[in-house]
């Protein structure tokens, strides 16, 4: 469960930078004071549920894109700009659309 947390602190650290906010500023946007941040994104403080639609508004990200793959493989969108994973995303989709009708 750990490394659960550990890859959620890293994606909210990514998704933090990505909109050029610090511990303090992310922080009080979602009600948390610095700290809190600190250990959230180092994977040693857990995250209530509601938070994570708290952090997904301010990050600007959708909650999903938040969450660990559930079998702990990293994904390969994670390394693409987040204004670019929509699109890829849907590129993939469409793919795999065409693949499964051939």
């Amino acid at each position: 469960m750990d490394e659960f947390y550990e890859a959620f602190g890293e994606r909210v650290r990514k998704a933090r930078a990505a909109q050029g906010l610090n511990q303090q500023e992310l922080g009080s946007a979602v009600g948390l004071n610095r700290t809190s941040i600190s250990n959230i994104e180092k994977g040693r403080q857990r995250v209530a549920l509601h938070m994570l639609f708290e952090f997904a508004a301010v990050l600007r990200v959708e909650p999903e894109s938040l969450l660990p793959a559930p079998d702990g493989r990293s994904d390969v969108l994670d390394e693409l700009p987040e204004d670019a994973r929509g699109w890829a995303q849907s590129v993939l989709a469409n793919a795999e659309k065409e693949a499964s009708r051939g």
